[in-house]
Parts: C-alpha cells; structure tokens; sequence
C-alpha cells in the first residue's frame, strides 16, 4: 500500500505504509495544495492553485497522466479543495476567492460542469453512495449539493472561518471545522435531519479532519484466518483461499487492477466451491463473497 504527501517545493512523495519509507517523488515543478485518489487508486488528482490546474498522477508508473486547467486567471479563483465521487466518475474541485466548483470527468480528464453555488467554496466531501456532497464555505455555512442534478438543496448554518468538512465512514455525520485564532470548533451535523447537533471545540486554526477506517481486504484475510482458527476450513483450504487476495493485493500495488479483479472472481468461485462441498455453509461464505465483491466494486471492477 501507499500514500501521496504534498509539500511546498511543488513536490509529491510516494510513501509505503508497510515499510513508512518513501519510495518515489514526484517533481510537478508547480505550486500544490490538495490531492484525492480515485476508489480503485489508479489516479492521484493534485490541485495547483497559482496555476489554476489540477495535475493527474498515474499512480502505478508515478508521471503525470493529464494536467486540466480550471481557472483562466487569478480572478477567477484558485483550485484549492478536490474529491472524488466514490463511483470514481469524477473529481469535484473547490476554488479559493470563487464562487464555483468545477466537476471533472475522470473518465475524459475533461472539465464537464460548473457549479456556481453562491458563497465562496472551501473543501468538499461525498456521503459514502455519492449522493450527495457537503461542501465547506466562507458564507458561514456548509451546503449540499445534490450529485444528481448538482444542485443545492440544503443550507447548514455553522459559523465563521469554516476550513474542512468530512463524512464518517457510515454517512451518518458530517464534521465541518471552523473559527480562527483562538476559537476554533468542530460542528458535528446530522445528515439525516441536516441540523448541528454538537459542537467540539479543539482550539485555533483547524485544518485538517479524516476518519480511519478498516481495509477492506485487511477485514477479509482476518476473517478467512479467523474460519481457519475455528477449524471450519482446513489450513490447505483457507491457505487456497488467502493467496488469492494476496495476489489481489500484489496486482492493486502493481497497478494491475484488471488482474487483481480476475483475482477476486476466483475467489469467490473458490468459496463457492467450498459452500457447495460442504466446508463452508451458506451463512459462513456468503459474508466472504459479499466482502470480495465490495473490494471488486471499490476497484471499479
């Protein structure tokens, strides 16, 4: 596994969290504020607000894949904020000092839409189904916009100087980080009844905000080991099973992800197999296939 840190010199660095080495740099030779990988981490998307463009990063050969221009001058706002949709279709990019977010097809690497939502935009971040986006403003404010139509259809009334805005790995919360100097919060907002309902506060100048949250693969090899440990699988059977998501990890590293997808259908055909011979009851699989098919769906299988 690894991971993109930006710093001011207008450099990226690939940093392995198994080894917590770094591994590679990226000379862009441009100024750099924010960076989103796509669900399937083929593409590293990396604003460049000097330059009003936003750099794609092929993360398997670490060059530049395109480079998309989304402000023709100063006074139409720095590309600051980006995220991607968790379908991965596209990239939405806030401006500094605008009023706009600029919708990117990933697919095109092309400037598709543009929304113009009234106050001047901060970060944004996408409920887990996509459906919806919550974005940070300058107008004291944190609106939703419907992904759909890319539209707003709610407005949450926080507080000055919002910074940030995250969504917990459920959908169910929305945490915006506001105030400078001295009094800096976190308003926790309901998504349900869109309303505050908690305020923390952390002190000056928040920034920064992410929730951690289980890999994926990582929760399916425990729970592959953990049938071996009960004896429901032999160690030759779960061993069959566990090469094969770490094959799927190899080929993911790789960049390789048609492989890695070939990978995880026959995994699941081996626990099919092995429901269907009699090791593994329906109850016991299932839960494997359904994990395996969220990995091939978060790798745009």
């Amino acid at each position: 596994m690894r991971q993109h840190n930006l710093d001011t010199s207008g450099t990226i660095y690939v940093i392995s969290t198994a080894t917590k080495t770094v591994t590679a740099t990226i000379p862009l030779g441009l100024d750099v504020f924010d960076i989103a990988f796509t669900p399937n981490g083929a593409s590293a998307y990396v604003t460049n607000p000097f330059s009003g463009s936003v750099t794609v990063i092929n993360t398997a050969t670490n060059t530049v894949a395109a480079t998309v221009h989304v402000s023709g001058s100063f006074f139409e706002g720095f590309p600051a904020g980006v995220a991607i949709t968790p379908n991965g279709a596209f990239a939405y990019v806030t401006k500094f000092f605008s009023s706009d977010v600029v919708v990117i097809s990933t697919g095109t690497n092309t400037v598709v839409n543009t929304i113009t939502v009234g106050p001047e935009t901060g970060r944004i971040a996408f409920t887990p189904n996509g459906a919806f986006a919550y974005l940070a403003t300058a107008g004291d404010t944190v609106l939703v916009l419907d992904t759909a139509t890319n539209t707003v259809v709610a407005t949450v009334p926080v507080g000055g100087g919002l910074s940030n805005v995250a969504i917990t790995p459920n959908g169910a919360f929305a945490y915006a980080l506001y105030g400078g100097s001295f009094a800096g919060n976190v308003a926790v907002i309901d998504t349900a009844s869109r309303m505050v309902v908690a305020t923390v506060p952390v002190g000056e100048f928040p920034e920064y905000i992410a929730f951690g949250t289980q890999d994926p693969i990582a929760s399916l090899l425990g729970q592959i080991q953990a049938l071996v440990t009960a004896g429901t699988l032999t160690q030759n059977q779960g061993n069959q099973l566990l090469n094969k998501i770490n094959q799927v990890i190899a080929k993911l590293n790789a960049g390789q992800t048609n492989a890695a997808c070939g990978q995880l259908g026959a995994f699941i055909n081996n626990v099919i197999s092995l429901i269907n011979n009699h090791p593994l009851t329906q109850a016991q699989g299932q839960p494997l296939i359904n994990a395996a098919n969220a990995i091939k769906a978060g790798n745009g299988c």
